[in-house]
């Protein structure tokens, strides 16, 4: 595992909302009840910290993309558009790259919607319904996110030895 990245594992894993003893790689941990909120918290923290995207293994910046993403659209509903526009290429671009095509077409066309009716929610909403998939539902989705990166940790969150 990258070190740069453990003060920020230090950080997620100390957050009162998550089971005491939380290890830092939280995605080993055997409560799974946590792996959501703890990716939650460390892909808002990888969002808005200084490591160079690039410098670390893709995963961390999908990690950071993904559910930095998810946690705006809970807080702001679709003006989460307004506060990521930056990134929804990545955003969507990470979709597709951990296997949720269908909500990366689905935020596309809301996307699109969004800045072609200044914002209107309900056009905004109904573009993302035309494109309904099977993980449309935040709570599916975000429980598909945390298994795919539990499942897959070994190849994607740690630097292979020389």
């Amino acid at each position: 595992m990258p070190f740069v990245v453990i003060p920020l594992l230090e950080e997620t894993v100390s957050r009162k909302h998550l089971p005491k003893d939380y290890p830092i790689e939280f995605w080993k941990a055997e409560n799974h009840r946590g792996w959501i909120d703890a990716f939650m918290v460390f892909g808002s923290l990888l969002f808005y910290s200084d490591i160079p995207e690039e410098s670390l293994p893709r995963a961390y910046a999908q990690v950071a993309y993904l559910f930095d993403w998810e946690a705006q659209c809970q807080r702001s509903g679709w003006s989460a558009f307004d506060n990521r526009h930056d990134a929804m290429d990545r955003i969507l671009e990470s979709y597709c790259e951990v296997g949720l095509a269908g909500e990366a077409a689905a935020l596309k066309a809301a996307y699109q919607a969004w800045l072609g009716t200044s914002g209107s929610f309900e056009s905004t909403s109904q573009a993302y319904d035309e494109f309904s998939h099977g993980f449309s539902i935040d709570l599916d989705r975000l429980e598909y996110l945390a298994a795919y990166f539990v499942d897959h940790a070994d190849r994607l969150f740690y630097v292979p030895e020389a």
